[in-house]
C-alpha cells in the first residue's frame, strides 16, 4: 500500500533531524503544506509530511481503518527518514506519534499541537456537550454525510479564531474528508501509550480556546511524557492553520527545536 509523503527540503542543507508531520481527522498531510512546511524548510528543517491511510493521496480505504493502522503508517513513515525524525503530531496525530514513541520506533523528539491525550477522547467528549454542543453536532454530520453538510460558520468557529479569513475556511472545507468510523469509535477510551526506558524530548501545545480540547487535556499529556508545555492564550484547536496564530505557534516550535539541537533562534 502507497502512502504519501509530501517532502520540503531544508534550505541551506543541516544535520538537523527531518521533522515527520502527522496530521489529525478528517484532512491529510496538505494541511502542513501551506504554512508550516515552508516556514521549517526556510529555517533549514527538511520536512516531510504524512497522508494516513485513504486520506489525501495515500491509498488504502478509510472507513473501518484502525488506531493500529494509523500507527503502522508512520511507523513506516518513520523508517524511510535519513536519521530518526522530530515527530510533530496535531489533535488524532498526536495520538498516533505517542503510540509509535511508545512502540520504540527511534525518534529524535515529538510535538505534540492540540493533541488527543493519553487517556483518549472521553473526557473531551463530555467537555464539548456542555461548552460546543452544536460543534460536536456538525462534526456527527461530518462524519455521517461528508463536508458538504456541514455549516461553515460552526467549523470556523470550531477550527479557527475570528482572525481567519471565512475564504481560508471554505478552502479547507473543500479539502476536509471523512474519518474511520472504527478509529473515531477507539479514540473515546484508547490504549494508553506508555513512554520508552529512554526519555523522548517532548513539547506540547496548546491553545486556551480550542473547543475540542480543555486545557487539562494538554496537562494531561504534558505529564504523561514528562514534556515541557505551552499554552497559547486565545488560540483555537487548527493551531497550524489559523491565520493569526500558526506563526506564533511555529516560532515556538521552531525554539523548541532549536534547543533540542543546540542551534541558535
Amino acid at each position: 500500500m502507497k502512502l504519501e509523503i509530501l517532502h520540503l527540503p531544508g534550505k541551506g542543507g543541516s544535520n538537523r533531524p527531518p521533522l515527520l508531520f502527522v496530521h489529525g481527522s478528517y484532512c491529510a498531510a496538505w494541511i502542513w503544506a501551506k504554512d508550516f512546511m515552508p516556514y521549517f524548510a526556510e529555517a533549514g528543517w527538511d520536512c516531510h509530511a504524512v497522508s494516513l491511510r485513504g486520506h489525501g493521496g495515500s491509498e488504502g480505504a478509510v472507513e473501518w481503518a484502525s488506531l493500529a493502522d494509523y500507527i503502522a503508517d508512520v511507523a513506516w513513515a518513520v523508517e524511510q527518514m535519513a536519521a530518526p525524525p522530530v515527530l510533530i503530531g496535531h489533535s488524532m496525530g498526536g495520538l498516533v506519534a505517542q503510540h509509535v514513541v511508545a512502540a520504540g520506533h527511534a525518534v529524535a523528539g515529538m510535538v505534540l499541537m492540540a493533541s488527543t491525550p493519553p487517556s483518549g477522547l472521553g473526557s473531551s467528549s463530555m467537555h464539548m456537550m456542555v461548552h460546543a454542543s452544536d460543534v460536536l453536532f456538525q462534526l456527527g454530520l461530518l462524519q455521517s454525510l461528508g463536508p458538504g453538510s456541514v455549516s461553515p460558520h460552526v467549523m470556523h468557529r470550531a477550527l479557527f479564531s475570528d482572525h481567519t479569513d471565512p475564504a481560508h475556511v471554505a478552502w479547507m472545507m473543500d479539502h476536509l474528508q471523512k474519518e474511520s468510523s472504527r478509529v473515531a469509535a477507539e479514540l473515546l477510551m484508547p490504549p494508553k501509550p506508555w513512554p520508552p526506558s529512554t526519555r523522548v524530548p517532548t513539547l506540547v501545545l496548546g491553545g486556551d480556546k480550542d473547543l475540542f480540547l480543555p486545557v487539562s487535556a494538554f496537562q494531561e499529556t504534558a505529564q504523561h511524557w514528562s514534556a515541557e508545555l505551552q499554552v497559547i492564550p486565545g488560540a483555537p484547536h487548527g493551531l497550524m492553520a489559523d491565520s493569526h496564530y500558526w506563526r506564533l505557534c511555529a516560532k515556538l516550535v521552531a525554539e523548541w527545536l532549536n534547543r533540542q539541537n543546540g542551534a541558535a533562534a
